[in-house]
Order: structure tokens, then C-alpha cells, then sequence
């Protein structure tokens, strides 16, 4: 990152600051950002608003799930993705980033917000819906309307003997995996199509193995993209983490005898100091 210094001030007072996450990237991205942002709360609402819908075609879809028959490789795969929303995933791929990606650390808060969140939202929303799980429903004989068993415990009576057959909607494991999924969309760009082969895994192993109907996961990702919103958005707690990561990190001031000639200012990418150049150390070469 090249930078022309132009006043003595900046020259000896120069300060770095860190650029705004982005949720696409792009040249433009901090100008764009407040709408990509708002864009996660409509997707959210959209998927949301398609449960009552999914919920006609559950019991069909949860019955071809139950009687396909996949490929062991298929089948270990999504065994492996079911590690991605799980709490000892999250930490190794947290640890991951610490290690190897340390321009990226000041985003771990946030990740690890986003999918910690995530999943206490989940258990929110559980706490007031009881819903059973296809695999405690024989699909072979169901109709339709079984997945039409919606009771809404608005009083909290049955918290206290929670069972986790009766608590199928949202997927707390897709809630998760899909506000994970947004964080690290953001923050390591280049594995997009892998953060999303992970999702799309989640997705289909919760309804392989019988824990969800393909609305339960269609929900459970709504409130994960609604979560993703709250912890993006500027005003609500995107605010705190852009303040926590773009903190001004001074720059070492450099004698004025160094600026006799053309300068410009190189940032290690490696460790991010500043390197001052000028055509005193390349000779017959000025910095552009």
C-alpha cells in the first residue's frame, strides 16, 4: 500500500487507519457497506416469511431425505461439516486465523460473537416454539399436516422440562453455521466458495440424519442472517466492533532530513510497519 506524503506534519504525525470490514470487498466498499448490510435483514425476513411455505412441502422432503441412501464419501463429508457450527470447529478455526492470518486477528471478536451469538439466539427462539423432529415421526404414513404441529409456549410453562425432541425449529446448528458463514465471508474473502460448500453441508446433513425439517433449517438460517445484521449494522453492535477494529496505530516520525526528494511510504503487508523509501536509496530511480 503506497501512500504520498504531502506536509511535514503528516511526514512526523502520520497516522494509520485500519479500513472498515467489508461484506464484499470492492474499490468502493466502505461506500456501499450500509446497504450490503441492510441487505442481510431483508434475505432474513424473505427466509423467514418462506417457513409456513416450506412447511407444505416438509413431510414429502423429509421422507425422500429418510429413504435416500448417499455414497460414503458423500456421507463422510457431511459428517465433517457437521464440526463447522460446533463450539470445538469454531475454536479451531478461530485459532487458525490467530496463527496464520494475523492481519485478520482484530476481526476474532466478532467471529467469535457472531457464532456464539448465533447460537444463544437459537435456544431463544427454542424456548418458545415446540415443534417435533422428523425422526420421532414415522414419514412413511405422515400427511402433510403433521409438520403443521406448531405450539407456541408464549408463557414459558414447559421451559423447565425441556426436551430437545420437541424443539426442532430454528436448526440452532444451521443459525450458527450460517452467522459464521457471513463473518468469514467478510473477513477471508478467498474462501467464499468453501465457507459456502460448509453451509450448504450443514444444511443438508441436519435434514439427513433426521433432526430437521427443510423449513427448521430454512428458519434457523434467518435468524442467523439476522444476528449477522445486529453484529454488521453501525448503530447497533457493528458500531462497537468497527470501533475496537480501526484503532490508529502511530507511525514512528522520520527525520525531515529523509524527505529532501521524492518519498513515498511502503506498509510491510507481513507485519504492517511502515517503510520509508526515497531516491536517495534507489539511485536514477524516483518513487512514484
Amino acid at each position: 500500500m503506497d501512500a504520498r506524503l504531502g506536509t511535514n506534519t503528516q511526514r512526523n504525525t502520520g497516522t494509520k487507519l485500519r479500513p472498515k470490514i467489508s461484506m464484499f470487498g470492492g474499490s468502493h466498499a466502505d461506500e456501499f457497506a450500509p446497504f450490503r448490510t441492510t441487505s442481510l435483514m431483508w434475505i432474513s425476513g424473505i427466509a423467514l416469511m418462506s417457513v409456513p411455505m416450506l412447511t407444505l412441502v416438509d413431510v414429502p422432503v423429509g421422507r425422500w431425505f429418510d429413504r435416500t441412501e448417499l455414497p460414503r464419501e458423500i456421507t463422510d463429508f457431511l459428517t465433517l461439516t457437521s464440526f463447522f457450527p460446533h463450539g470445538l470447529g469454531i475454536f479451531l478455526i478461530l485459532l487458525t486465523i490467530l496463527v496464520m492470518a494475523p492481519r485478520s486477528r482484530r476481526y476474532i471478536s466478532r467471529l467469535a460473537v457472531l457464532a456464539l451469538g448465533a447460537g444463544a439466539v437459537a435456544t431463544i427462539v427454542k424456548m418458545f416454539v415446540l415443534r417435533e423432529r422428523p425422526g420421532n415421526i414415522n414419514l412413511d404414513i405422515a400427511s402433510y399436516d403433521v409438520a403443521w404441529r406448531w405450539v407456541f409456549d408464549w408463557s414459558l410453562d414447559r421451559v423447565a422440562a425441556f426436551d430437545s425432541s420437541t424443539r426442532a425449529f430454528p436448526s440452532g446448528n444451521m443459525t450458527t453455521a450460517t452467522a459464521f458463514t457471513v463473518g468469514l465471508w467478510a473477513v477471508l474473502p478467498r474462501g467464499r466458495i468453501i465457507y459456502s460448500i460448509f453451509l450448504v453441508g450443514v444444511l443438508l446433513k441436519q435434514m439427513f440424519v433426521g433432526a430437521h425439517f427443510l423449513s427448521d433449517v430454512c428458519g434457523g438460517a434467518a435468524f442467523g442472517l439476522c444476528w449477522a445484521y445486529i453484529c454488521f449494522h453501525p448503530k447497533l453492535l457493528g458500531g462497537l466492533f468497527d470501533r475496537m477494529e480501526s484503532e490508529r496505530r502511530p507511525v514512528k516520525a522520520v527525520p525531515d532530513e529523509m524527505f529532501s526528494g521524492e518519498c513515498k511510504i511502503v506498509v510491510d503487508d507481513a507485519d504492517e510497519k511502515p517503510v520509508a523509501q526515497t531516491d536517495r536509496d534507489q539511485p536514477g530511480k524516483i518513487a512514484a
